[in-house]
């Protein structure tokens, strides 16, 4: 045995090191997209996070970002610690496989022969290799998010209850149930997804336990098990909390104690009564009471990272998301209350009727002495309710899927039998199991896939499998075959599993119960209990690992199902290592092959570039407005981690209508001045101004708009208008605004370039383009009536139409962001906003400031493709109006610098489009060789893609309609600008390709 545990050790650790190698090999070097920049950046000053939070997180990526050499090292190192912690996940799993593999094979006393072990290490290490390829876990590996230490988190505490399993009857056995306690603590503080193992632990430790296994024990152990979860979940981590704030409310607003206070005495409170509880259980020799407490009391340990979140939110640090610096906003901080709750049980259809609503708990703020009232939680009440509400989102866009998804016409309401309907094809089928497969069976593709047939959908590489997905229509298209995330694995991963699956239950049916619990509850009952709305995004497979996890700990006992097979014909030990040869190449080695190109993020700098990029727009000491996410995250990041341009101050929108964001843009943040915010704090707080309904007065002529903000921050009742209830409140009495113009102030401030103020506007006059205002909404209309145009005021390039608030017409691009200029336009001049240069400012940023980095990665993601297009969009823009304006030599630098910079790879139909806008700039400018080999690739991307729908049958090819005749628009419009710049060639080439694909197809192409 002791021979055996050193192989097992010595395996694992290579195991490990193999997996350490990979994603260090593959990791992204900087920040990467989404969360990631927010986590580095939080991590690198202990920050307090979006809700609801990571501390210990923070100070794991704290604690290595200290060996970086440079600020621009930083990323590089949180991302190791992701990398580290996924390769130490991967041993964990080894060890997991090879401690049930050995159930399987020996009995207990029993003494492992050498071919047993040679199997069993060779199960270890073929399982947790195949996790490691595993599309789902690869990806979070290699970047700084969360469910890298999440997964470590929940590898660890599994492994651990394996241990008392196996040591159950020893004494200090229980020390690992303890020791599973604190993990869990811990595990908080990074993601809740570890508390989905506690009623598999349950389980375990009933069958340990008992000697004679019913059905009736088996079911209460697991409900004792969903017990405890729900107990940690709400009891522990937010009611604790709640608890705590109950105690703080009743000390400052009752005994006029300070913040906190209260707080702190009920926390002395609790730790107090559980040690004398664990000193009495002692005493008592109260065994099974002793170990809850003491399992509790380090439960808390571990939970009681969350302090750094309420210290750090005290000091105000420049990441401070929902400010829970009091217990109150620390509750809502840690109940996601900024994200809503999704129905799970009992709930609306989406086409339901409000009637009416329902009052809520009580809302709190804080105050600068007391706890005030910020008024109560309001839910909506419906005429029509449902058991398992599934469809129950109201947006329009949802509503509009919904009904296409379920074949709901407009002669009839959804049903129940349409909730399951949705919860069985669209949750379970499409958001889960499509995800399964992509890891065990293979991808189509990396594209983003909402139901359609060309997108983000599994694919084995078997024909027979693949008609299952696709009826007979199994083909693919060119530009899905050439996409790097088109990976096959010919389902042998997922065979390999199965028949581990099948191998352990007739060998154990414990032990297959085990797993399939923790299969269950870390991929089926998240579906349930997330219940997603559709169109999310982004994918949602990282969601969902923890039951791949487990399908990768039967692809290892699939080992021992094909050895057993092999023994039938070979002698054990051929048939041990032509089995473990077999399986390795079935599963790790097609999967690692298959998938390192489009894991490989080693040369990937888009992310950090775009943030860069973005800043670099900006004219010194400006204000840019920003969407969530991909437009803010990064550029935190290489602000307070990189400090580049800490000048400018970078406003999220979405962040704005919580109220301790705008006190936060009201200070001096680095090197930003203050906001110039006029509002005085109890005009916005919470529960003041939340939403403010349009109502039309009938103005015919446009509202200056601090007369507008007047009125909507009057205290007065004459300048309200009655609610529902009663209560009177601010309104938006008019859409059409104007800001008048002091041409003095533009021309002081160097706004507009001299050549250009004869074209100053004497008003800036727009119409709102929503029915309503937000707090958010009112923040920064408040900065464009008093800033005075002494800080130049940008918009992010990608925001969506309703950020810009309807001034559209007075944005002009100068690279990434779109500026605020009061320039006067003739009124014929119906151009698009995205046609609207600041020529002078956008050249030098585009040629001179701007870092593009894309043709040094080995794979662009499709959001760094979104990128690239972006930035061909704007180049192409850019020349096009340097052309316009006399500027030729410019407007070829401009092309140069494209074509040597971006890339011209053709990924899809957008890429194509820029690539024609490109080749149009080019025949402009008499390059004809260079655009004549833009359109070449566009007609060659066009071809196959039209090639690809005529071999489809004509259902196929009529439900494609819409895509069919956006490729046949641009092959028109190719085929004009080739006629229109005598390209005789071209357009035979063109007329070949029509006429070929309709040759196959069922009707007539047209535009």
């Amino acid at each position: 045995m002791k021979s055996y545990n050193r192989f097992n050790n010595i395996t694992g650790w290579s195991v490990f090191a193999l997996a350490a190698f990979v994603y260090l090999r593959t990791m992204e070097p900087t920040v990467s997209f989404w969360d990631c920049g927010e986590f580095i950046a939080s991590a690198f000053g202990l920050q307090a996070g979006h809700q609801p939070g990571a501390p210990l997180f923070m100070m794991t990526g704290k604690l290595f970002s200290l060996a970086a050499s440079t600020p621009e090292r930083v990323a590089f190192w949180v991302n190791a610690s992701s990398a580290l912690a996924s390769a130490a996940t991967i041993l964990f799993l080894f060890w997991t496989i090879t401690a049930f593999a050995c159930k399987l094979l020996v009995k207990p006393g029993e003494i492992l022969s050498r071919v047993q072990m040679i199997s069993v290490l060779g199960a270890g290490a073929t399982g947790a290799l195949a996790y490691t390829f595993s599309d789902s876990f690869w990806f979070s590996a290699v970047e700084a998010e969360v469910y890298a230490l999440s997964s470590l988190c929940t590898a660890v505490a599994f492994w651990g209850i394996l241990k008392w399993d196996a040591r159950a009857d020893q004494p200090g056995a229980d020390k690992w149930l303890i020791f599973i306690a604190y993990i869990t603590g811990l595990s908080i503080g990074v993601h809740l997804l570890n508390l989905l193992v506690i009623p598999t632990i349950a389980l375990v430790y009933y069958f340990r336990k008992t000697k004679r296994v019913t059905f009736k024990g088996t079911v209460l152990a697991l409900f004792a098990g969903f017990g405890i979860f729900a107990f940690v979940l709400y009891g522990v981590i937010q009611y604790l909390i709640w608890f705590a704030f109950r105690a703080d409310l009743f000390s400052v607003n009752t005994l006029g104690l300070g913040f906190n206070g209260g707080a702190f005495f009920f926390a002395l409170v609790v730790i107090s009564a559980l040690t004398w509880a664990i000193f009495y259980s002692v005493r008592a020799k109260k065994v099974q009471l002793n170990l809850a407490l003491l399992g509790m009391a380090f439960l808390l340990v571990g939970y009681s990272s969350y302090a750094m979140i309420a210290i750090r939110s005290n000091a105000k640090t420049a990441i401070n998301i929902s400010n829970p610096d009091n217990a109150f906003s620390l509750f809502e901080y840690l109940a996601r209350e900024q994200y809503g709750q999704n129905p799970l049980v009992y709930g609306n259809y989406f086409d339901s009727e409000v009637s009416g609503v329902k009052e809520g708990g009580e809302l709190y703020r804080k105050g600068k002495s007391r706890y005030e009232s910020a008024g109560k939680k309001f839910d909506y009440t419906y005429d029509r309710n449902t058991l398992l509400p599934r469809m129950y989102s109201q947006k329009p866009e949802h509503v509009k899927f919904y009904k296409n998804w379920m074949n709901i016409g407009e002669d009839r309401k959804a049903n129940f039998a349409d909730n399951v309907g949705f919860l069985g094809s669209y949750q379970l089928g499409y958001m889960y199991l499509r995800y399964f497969l992509w890891n065990f069976s293979g991808k189509q593709n990396d594209l983003q896939g909402q139901g359609e047939r060309e997108n983000g959908n599994w694919i084995s590489g078997v024909k027979s499998l693949d008609a299952l997905r696709l009826g007979n229509q199994d083909k693919l298209s060119p530009a899905q075959t050439a996409n790097q995330g088109y990976n096959r694995f010919f389902a042998l991963p997922l065979m390999l599993g199965l028949a581990g699956v099948f191998y352990q239950f007739r060998k154990s049916r414990k032990d297959i119960g085990v797993l399939g619990m923790l299969f269950f509850s870390t991929g089926i009952l998240i579906v349930l209990c997330i219940n997603q709305d559709p169109l999310q995004v982004r994918e949602r497979d990282y969601v969902y690992s923890g039951s791949f996890y487990v399908f990768a700990i039967w692809i290892g006992l699939g080992v021992l199902a094909v050895r057993d097979l092999l023994n039938r014909v070979t002698p054990a030990m051929v048939s041990t290592g032509l089995a473990l040869v077999i399986c390795i190449a079935a599963a790790p080695a097609i999967m690692g092959i298959g998938g390192w190109d489009d894991h490989d993020r080693s040369s990937r700098y888009t992310a950090r570039d775009l943030a860069a990029n973005y800043l670099n727009s900006c004219a010194p000491n400006a204000i840019l407005f920003t969407n969530a996410d991909n437009d803010t995250y990064p550029l935190w990041y290489v602000q307070q981690v990189e400090g580049i341009r800490k000048d400018v101050r970078v406003v999220c929108i979405q962040l704005l209508y919580n109220d301790s964001y705008i006190n936060q843009m009201k200070k001096q943040l680095f090197s930003s001045a203050p906001l110039p915010i006029t509002m005085p704090e109890e005009k916005y707080a919470r529960g003041t101004r939340d939403y403010l309904p349009f109502v039309d007065y009938g103005l015919t002529d446009s509202v200056e708009l601090k007369d507008m903000l007047e009125v909507m921050l009057s205290e007065n009742d004459a300048d309200k208008v009655e609610m529902r209830d009663g209560s009177k409140e601010n309104f938006l009495p008019s859409k059409k605004m104007k800001i008048s113009v002091d041409a003095q102030e533009v021309i002081a401030s160097k706004t507009i370039d001299p050549a250009r103020h004869a074209g100053i506007a004497k008003k800036i006059e727009w119409n709102y383009n929503k029915n309503f205002v937000t707090r958010a909404d009112l923040a920064v209309l408040d900065i464009l009536a008093n800033n005075h145009w002494k800080r130049p005021i940008y918009f992010a390039g990608s925001s969506s139409s309703d950020t810009y608030m309807g001034l559209d017409r007075y944005l002009y691009s100068e690279g990434y962001a779109y500026r605020l200029l009061p320039i006067e336009r003739a009124a014929a001049d119906n151009r698009d906003k995205t046609d609207m240069t600041n020529t002078g400012a956008m050249y030098e940023n585009m040629m001179h400031k701007f870092r593009y980095s894309f043709n040094q990665a080995s794979y662009l993601d499709p959001e760094s493709r979104r990128v690239a297009n972006g930035t061909w969009d704007a180049m192409n823009i850019l020349a096009s109006n340097l052309y316009s304006e006399g500027r030729i030599a410019d407007s070829k630098r401009v092309m140069d610098k494209a074509m040597s910079s971006l890339p011209m790879k053709n990924y899809g139909f957008v890429d194509s489009v820029n690539k024609y806008q490109a080749a149009a700039n080019l025949y402009r400018l008499k390059e004809t060789g260079k655009a004549n080999q833009l359109m070449n690739s566009v007609n060659e991307y066009i071809s196959g893609e039209l090639n690809y729908y005529a071999s489809l049958d004509g259902e196929a090819q009529r439900s494609s309609v819409g895509e069919l005749s956006r490729l046949v628009s641009l092959l028109e419009a190719c085929k004009a600008l080739a006629a229109g710049h005598r390209q005789p060639q071209l357009l035979k080439d063109i007329d070949r390709v029509y006429k070929k694909a309709q040759e196959g197809m069922v009707f007539s192409l047209q535009v």
